[in-house]
């Protein structure tokens, strides 16, 4: 890695260092997230339209849904089975995706410009096995701390005890927002992992020093720049919703106008469930590249931000920019 001068950034510099890392580096992530996440939304996407397709004609015959045969149920758990293995690839993909964006985001603020066969080669090491193993943990320990004083309120509603049922509510309520206090001081473990290659044990207590100190303002600016790119990819989806459901949505106001001319016309419902299957697992494959292509990128530039607050970076000299 190169030497580094870096100074804390204020909330506007990280708002510019975010949005001149995206406009330097969005072709190579999303070629990352086309490569990697683009053969299994078209997994998706071809399942679930077999499947609403299938369950379109089995409603359009006159045998229903009362008489399902043997041989159509089979056919269901294939469309399911296929389905949910697009949803599994879906899911490895995008922790490889935010590994590999990653990546390229951290090089590109250390003045190192990665191709995005670099930024791949780099991510299919171990680095993506210790993430997989870090979203494991960290699942398990924030369900663990919801689940346990839910379980004890169950036993109170069930044991008709009120002191404990209120026990369990109030731990409930703790429960959730110490879930999200350790949420906020380990939202940067994946840089750890990633630019660090710490091992995973590691990258929570690396991710708990930088945020110490700095929670609620980590808090509020991870917040609203989630809110931002979720109203930027709105913005984006939007349209695509309509390109892609076109004939579900025609289909729907086609079943508004019958309903006020007082016309019962099934086919046309038929017709709106077999459109919605490759459009629904394009959409979602589209979507999950979009959010992955920018989110990584601000857990990174708060990263760096959060480093430099700790004096790892030389200060630069003034009319220094950093690129």
């Amino acid at each position: 890695m190169t030497s580094l001068s870096l100074a804390p950034m204020t909330l506007g510099d990280i708002f510019d260092r975010l949005f001149k890392l995206i406009g330097k580096t969005w072709l190579r992530n999303l070629t990352i997230a086309a490569i990697i996440l683009g053969p299994a939304a078209l997994i998706m996407g071809a399942s679930a339209d077999m499947g609403f397709s299938e369950l379109a004609d089995l409603l359009e015959s006159e045998q229903g849904l009362e008489d399902v045969t043997t041989a159509e149920l089979s056919t269901f758990l294939g469309f399911a089975l296929w389905f949910a293995i697009g949803l599994t690839l879906m899911v490895i993909g995008s922790v490889i995706v935010t590994v590999a964006v990653t990546i390229v985001g951290c090089a590109e603020i250390s003045g190192e410009s990665l191709s995005w066969q670099e930024a791949l080669s780099r991510t299919f090491h171990v680095r993506v096995v210790k993430v997989i193993g870090q979203y494991i943990l960290e699942g398990a320990m924030l369900t663990a701390i919801v689940v346990i004083p839910y379980a004890l309120l169950i036993i109170g509603i069930a044991a008709d005890s009120v002191a404990l049922g209120f026990l369990g509510g109030l731990l409930i309520v703790a429960a959730i927002l110490f879930a999200v206090y350790l949420g906020i001081s380990f939202a940067f473990t994946i840089p750890a992992i990633s630019w660090e290659d710490a091992d995973v044990i590691e990258s929570f207590r690396r991710s708990w020093r930088l945020v110490k100190g700095s929670w609620w303002r980590t808090f509020g600016i991870l917040i609203l720049m989630g809110m931002m790119v979720s109203f930027a990819v709105s913005i984006i989806m939007t349209p695509l919703y309509l390109i892609f459901l076109w004939d579900f949505f025609r289909a729907y106001f086609d079943i508004l106008s019958s309903i006020e001319e007082g016309v019962n016309n099934p086919a046309v419902f038929v017709t709106m469930i077999k459109s919605l299957g490759f459009g629904i697992g394009i959409l979602s494959g589209i979507s999950s590249i979009i959010q992955l292509i920018v989110t990584p990128l601000y857990s990174v530039v708060m990263y760096f931000d959060l480093r430099a607050r700790r004096g790892e970076f030389s200060q630069p000299s003034s009319g220094v920019t950093v690129p």
